[in-house]
């Protein structure tokens, strides 16, 4: 297990957001790769989202840029920027370096990004009171081939969240049942693709909730849609691909 360490600033009131952010998405985690189809790697490509809840209101903006590209053919390194934006204002809420790799045409992403994206369409907002959000775990990875019926990694990640001296939550969970279910065509502001959908289970390993998510990826443009769930069936929220800048 590799074990990565993130440090955010954040409201106390968004611990709730952090939590459902975590286990919701886990999609927009990759933008890597010549080394991988699905991710065209080039030096400060952006890739912007729109986040929405239950209800499909759009509750914060995302992108991602890569940059420090190295390496090539088949093992390639990449730092992406990671930025929150509030939906409304435009202001930007908060900003992360991840460390991606691509080896042998499969796409390597660590946990950290999990704990800013809003799978449950909460805003997630900075300052006032600080509290340390630490995320540890496995690699999820991401094949440059895909075929239906493919079953794809598992991985096990925990988030610890502290106030101060004070332990707020310690968790762990496990990403599981991850399986390509066909291919279908999308529509985005960003254009039409034609996709890969991918399905897995997020379960809590101490009470047993699970969250189901459904994320659908296409060649040379990376993920597209992201669309998360309750166990009872009922919407979390979802994520957009708007714009892709090159």
């Amino acid at each position: 297990m590799k074990t990565f360490k993130y440090l955010v600033m954040i409201k106390s009131n968004a611990m709730k957001a952090l939590l459902a952010i975590a286990l919701a998405s886990l999609t927009s985690l990759e933008i890597l790769a010549q080394c991988n189809s699905f991710f065209p790697l080039k030096e400060n490509v952006r890739y912007e989202y729109e986040m929405f809840d239950k209800k499909d209101k759009m509750t914060v903006k995302m992108s991602y840029t890569l940059k420090n590209v190295s390496g090539s053919g088949d093992n390639m390194n990449a730092t992406v920027t990671q930025d929150l934006y509030d939906a409304k204002k435009g202001d930007k809420l908060t900003s992360a370096d991840l460390n991606w790799k691509c080896e042998n045409g499969t796409l390597h992403f660590d946990m950290r990004s999990m704990t800013m994206m809003g799978g449950d369409g909460q805003e997630m907002n900075m300052a006032e009171t600080g509290m340390g959000v630490d995320v540890t775990g496995d690699e999820l990875d991401l094949p440059t081939e895909l075929t239906v019926g493919q079953t794809l990694k598992e991985a096990t990640y925990t988030i610890k969240m502290t106030m101060g001296t004070i332990t707020v939550m310690n968790r762990t969970y496990t990403v599981k049942d991850r399986k390509v279910e066909g291919q279908e065509n999308l529509t985005t502001p960003a254009g039409s693709f034609e996709c890969y959908k991918i399905t897995s289970l997020t379960t809590d390993n101490k009470s047993g909730n699970t969250i189901k998510s459904a994320m659908w990826y296409a060649k040379d443009a990376g993920l597209i849609k992201s669309e998360n769930y309750k166990d009872d069936g009922k919407p979390i929220g979802k994520q957009v691909l708007v714009k892709v800048v090159k």
